[in-house]
């Protein structure tokens, strides 16, 4: 039998491996548990959405007509927080450390980041597959969907910058008591996904449930790995 002590050390083992599939399964399966409370928060976000998707053309447009080169200069750079290369080197950083300086809360932090991460991934190039959004840079305006296309132009929804780096920040601001950590981290993560938009590659619907949907990885990655009072492994 191997202890629910040795898994909570949250190191990358086969223990965690498995458990990582676990998680992802509860991820896309945690609907079906649903209460009210929980419908009431997905038909909001989803309203918010569609209200977003009338006015994607016209918000796309005041944004590109007040373009800078000191926004433009930022936006690059800002952009690549949430880039998955950036998410992912900043999971295993948090992981490192923890095994240089044997810092569980490191550890656990730099692991369930790279779950989201991961999760993200999955979850965002399914739908963006699924779905067939054209990017705004293509020109045909926010209502154009090939759905079951492979090609990146028609991948804007939702923004996987978004989902990303708000999977990141979820994770972080429930680990850490730091209030300005959480402020950071979310500040940063909004600076990144509004960024897309600015770059003309994502529609401001497809930012907001993005970060929407990150936020709920992150948040429920967390809550699947809360205590784990119930793990156990042979």
């Amino acid at each position: 039998l191997h202890s629910q002590d040795d898994y909570k050390d949250y190191r990358i083992n086969k223990y965690f491996l498995t458990d990582m599939k676990d998680d992802f399964v509860g991820v896309i399966s945690s609907p079906a548990k649903w209460n009210n409370k929980d419908v009431f928060r997905f038909s909001a976000v989803i309203g918010g959405g569609l209200l977003l998707y009338i006015l994607d053309e016209d918000i796309h447009q005041w944004i590109q007509e007040n373009r800078n080169e000191s926004t433009e200069n930022f936006s690059r750079f800002i952009s690549d927080f949430g880039h998955g290369l950036f998410i992912g080197g900043l999971a295993l950083s948090l992981y490192a450390v923890g095994e240089i300086a044997d810092n569980y809360s490191f550890r656990k932090t730099g692991l369930l980041c790279l779950e989201g991460w991961l999760t993200a991934g999955i979850l965002t190039l399914s739908l963006k597959t699924l779905i067939g959004r054209t990017r705004p840079y293509v020109g045909k305006g926010p209502m154009v969907f090939n759905p079951f296309s492979s090609g990146s132009e028609n991948h804007s929804f939702p923004s996987g910058h978004a989902v990303s780096a708000f999977a990141a920040a979820a994770v972080i601001a429930d680990q850490t008591d730091i209030v300005f950590l959480d402020i950071l981290s979310f500040s940063l993560a909004g600076a990144a996904a509004l960024s897309r938009s600015y770059n003309n590659q994502h529609w401001a619907s497809d930012i907001f449930i993005g970060s929407a949907l990150g936020y709920f990885i992150g948040k429920k990655i967390c809550i699947l790995n809360r205590d784990n009072k119930n793990k156990r492994y042979t």
